[in-house]
């Protein structure tokens, strides 16, 4: 053997030797040549080793792989390839076993770098056992396949696997593999969470056990035969292992027919399942309550009706059917907007505001509609009247209630008509009533019945001179018109000064200051005497114009004023009764207005001295009244102290009850006050 043939192996002697002639040698030398090139190029390693694992022989691709130059690999002991001796001296132990079989072994190697190669060893012969081989010395005859790259990948992939896998045991989805009769070969954590099971349990477990319909199943089954690879998803019910039924949704993403696999082996058919029983509860009690809420709103007694955001219906009553469009032919169904609803109704006359003003009351409906405020009241053509109270939602919709308030509004007019008939009434009754009486008694403040009380007033009687005289000269008509002139005249004085009207006697008018209204005895007093005044001036105006009518006897006032604790209050029967006072207070006032001269005011001692600071008096002298023990101390009323004399106001009339106006009225007249105060700034009318 040549020294390149001790390198890099040659063919055996014996090979060379076969053929002694010339020609044979060329051609057995060209053989080896091809066959030298055809090792030295092949793209596995090759390697030939004696008994003690020395390299007899190698290629390129052994170089290559290892790092190593071809000098250094020869007769280098190959135990210093291997990265565990151990599985070495374990291959070499079933090579001797096996003999001349074929022996493939996965190792790892390292480079001279020292890098870690996993090759993949092929013993394609050996010499045990009779067997030889054609390189001299050699004893095992390796090929050496680096699988490096495909070993990484392999790991990669388990990796992957194992990744896979996890993220299968934990999808929030059931993940689930079953054989041809629907065994479990591949199952997820959340299948055994989902039903309650161990891991073991579900091991080969038969899924017929799951199904709580088995006919669905069946139906199930055959929906993929016949479908092939499609996805099927389908609702299911499935028992748990304690029994509770679960709503679950099953997805058939892949099946073996039709030529389909899947990668667990064995496998016929890969589904997922969602649990969706919470879904289903909320749906089932979403419909409760929505099957609850319709019935409560049918039982609504007045009508009801929702609309969306789209002034869509959503959802009414049968009572509102029945309250605005019984035995119309209107589409009430959900999704119908509300200005065909409320067009139709308007058109075929159910509306009776709408009248000869469709368009323009549709317009008016939509806007209140979307721009919902105080509740409207509608006049249907059926005669009935309704109610709408309408509100926004916070999704933008409408909610409305319809009431039926025909007959409240009958009740309303009924009322309203009582009402004009009791305010004629009582305006009637007032004309006979003092107006503090009349308004006591109207608000409350006083009660109807009988029931007097003993208090300290003012009374003031009053009556005409000579005018028995002058009933005979005239006729009733004039006579008439002249008594209620004058009496009309004295009243309105009476009212202003605050005086309560008792009765009028013929030309006589019985008047008192202190109740039902008082300002106190001392104001009491004085007011009467101003008022008293008042009149007999008013009295003086009126004789000029009563000279001009025809009477040529001059009429005068004669006026007597007492102060003195009186029963006042309701006297009568419980039919009829009379607002008035008694005692000898009146009786005196009484008196006393006979003894006071024409045109005069003649006051009592007791009313002297609650007005003398403010009203000039000349002492008459006692006098002897019928009916009184004691002769009666009595003063003429000369009028005003200086103090309190005319200013200017002659000319002014001021009538003002603030307390029963309302807040408009006393605008009103804080306006009236204030042009009434720039007239008599500018000096006259404007």
């Amino acid at each position: 053997m040549s020294s390149d043939a001790a390198g890099h192996g040659q063919v055996p002697d014996q090979v060379a030797a076969a053929d002694s002639g010339p020609a044979a040698g060329d051609e057995s030398a060209e053989h080896e040549r091809q066959f030298r090139e055809i090792l030295e190029f092949s793209p596995a390693a090759l390697l030939v080793v004696d008994e003690a694992g020395r390299l007899l022989f190698h290629n390129s691709r052994l170089r290559d792989l290892l790092g190593y130059d071809s000098g250094e690999l020869q007769h280098i002991d190959t135990s210093t390839f291997w990265h565990d001796r151990e599985q070495r001296s374990q291959i070499i132990a079933s090579l001797h076993e096996r003999g001349g079989q074929l022996l493939n072994e996965k190792v790892v190697w390292r480079s001279k770098s020292g890098q870690l190669l996993n090759l993949l060893l092929s013993y394609a012969q050996v010499a045990y056992r009779g067997g030889h081989i054609s390189f001299v010395g050699g004893k095992r005859v390796l090929w050496v396949y680096d699988v490096t790259a495909l070993t990484r990948h392999e790991r990669q992939v388990e990796e992957q696997e194992r990744q896979l896998r996890e993220i299968l045991d934990y999808c929030p989805a059931a993940v689930c593999v079953v054989d041809e009769d629907g065994r479990i070969l591949f199952h997820n954590w959340r299948m055994r969470d989902l039903l309650g099971y161990e891991k073991h349990e579900l091991e080969l477990f038969d899924t017929k056990l799951f199904w709580h319909d088995l006919g669905h199943r069946e139906r199930i089954v055959e929906m993929l035969r016949a479908r092939g690879g499609q996805l099927l998803n389908e609702e299911v019910i499935w028992k748990a292992k304690r029994g509770e039924l679960l709503s679950l949704l099953i997805s058939y993403v892949q099946v073996a027919y039709a030529g389909g696999h899947v990668a667990v082996s064995g496998g016929k058919r890969l589904f997922w399942l969602y649990d969706i029983t919470p879904l289903r509860r909320a749906e089932q009690a979403r419909l409760r309550s929505e099957r609850r809420l319709a019935e409560a709103i049918e039982s609504i007694s007045e009508g009801f009706v929702c609309y969306d955001g789209e002034d869509r219906l959503v959802i009414c009553n049968s009572c509102y059917r029945d309250l605005l469009y019984p035995d119309l032919d209107i589409d009430l169904t959900a999704g119908t907007t509300f200005e065909s609803i409320v067009r139709r109704a308007a058109e075929r006359g159910y509306v009776k505001d709408a009248e000869g003003r469709v368009e323009q009351w549709i317009a008016e409906r939509m806007h209140q509609h979307r721009n919902p405020g105080e509740p409207q009241v509608q006049r249907r053509g059926n005669g009935r009247w309704v109610m709408v109270s309408e509100r926004r939602t916070e999704d933008g919709g409408t909610v409305a209630v319809y009431s039926d308030i025909t007959e409240l509004k009958q009740r309303e007019q009924d009322l309203t008509e009582k009402s004009n008939a009791l305010t004629a009434l009582s305006s009637k009754l007032a004309k006979y009533l003092a107006p503090q009486v009349y308004e006591s008694i109207f608000t409350g403040q006083q009660d109807v019945k009988i029931v007097s009380k003993r208090k300290k007033l003012t009374v003031c009687f009053s009556d005409l001179v000579g005018f028995t005289e002058i009933t005979d000269k005239m006729e009733s008509e004039d006579l008439t018109q002249l008594l209620n002139r004058y009496l009309t005249e004295m009243s309105k004085i009476a009212l202003q000064y605050g005086a309560t009207i008792d009765k009028y006697v013929g030309d006589a008018i019985v008047m008192f200051f202190g109740d039902p209204a008082t300002l106190g005895v001392k104001e009491d007093a004085l007011a009467c005497v101003q008022m008293a005044l008042a009149m007999q001036q008013r009295v003086a105006e009126l004789a000029a114009e009563w000279r001009d009518n025809g009477i040529d006897t001059p009429l005068q006032c004669r006026i007597g004023i007492h102060t003195g604790y009186c029963t006042v209050g309701n006297f009568g029967s419980e039919d009829r009764m009379d607002y008035t006072m008694v005692g000898g207070t009146v009786n005196l006032a009484s008196r006393l207005e006979h003894e006071a001269p024409p045109g005069g005011v003649l006051i009592s001692f007791e009313t002297y001295a609650n007005v003398k600071d403010r009203i000039a008096c000349e002492e008459r002298g006692r006098v002897q009244v019928k009916g009184i023990a004691q002769p009666v101390a009595t003063y003429s009323v000369a009028g005003q102290k200086q103090d309190d004399a005319p200013t200017g106001t002659e000319h002014l009339r001021l009538e003002l009850d603030a307390g029963r106006m309302s807040v408009d009225e006393r605008k009103a007249a804080a306006e009236a006050l204030r042009r009434a105060l720039v007239q008599l700034e500018e000096g006259g009318p404007n």
